[in-house]
């Protein structure tokens, strides 16, 4: 190929989306699930990643902003709930994150009736930014994953 040719081509930058979920059955009622999941003072109860949390607010509400301490070394950041159907399914953006790898960050909570009880579905979608792309899959996404099957099993085990 002539290098005039090449001009314009440039470097091929997609950015992908990663997803990470899992889900477990919980014997209790959904709505008694979604109270604690989005309770602040009981997150680090059972969020992994999570030491502190404080929601700007009275209740969490669509707009609402939830300030998380990251657990050891994991980042802390400020969400905002971009949705909030309670006692069904929630969507906490990623506003501002120190040491924050991503681009885009959400963390969507669904619980689902199911037979006396309900399943919880725990989901991240992210896009990495930088030089952290390439380390991803071997870093981040194993680290993520684990966390959330940490966090699933606590409330599993929280409504036991």
């Amino acid at each position: 190929m002539p290098p005039r040719a090449l001009v314009g081509l440039g470097v091929y930058r997609r950015t992908v989306s990663v997803v990470v979920e899992q889900s477990v059955a919980v014997a209790a009622a959904p709505a008694e699930v979604f109270a604690f999941l989005h309770a602040p003072e009981r997150r680090p109860e059972w969020d992994a990643m999570v030491d502190l949390a404080r929601l700007e607010g009275d209740a969490p509400a669509a707009g609402a902003r939830l300030h998380l301490r990251g657990r050891r070394t994991a980042p802390s950041w400020v969400g905002e709930y971009a949705e909030l159907d309670a006692p069904r399914r929630s969507l906490l953006r990623l506003v501002d994150g120190v040491g924050m790898p991503f681009s885009a960050f959400t963390q969507t909570l669904v619980v689902t009736p199911a037979g006396g009880g309900c399943t919880v579905t725990l989901r991240l979608e992210y896009q990495v930014r930088g030089p952290a792309r390439a380390l991803e899959p071997f870093t981040l996404r194993p680290r993520l994953t684990g966390a959330v099957r940490k966090s699933l099993a606590q409330v599993a085990e929280r409504f036991g």
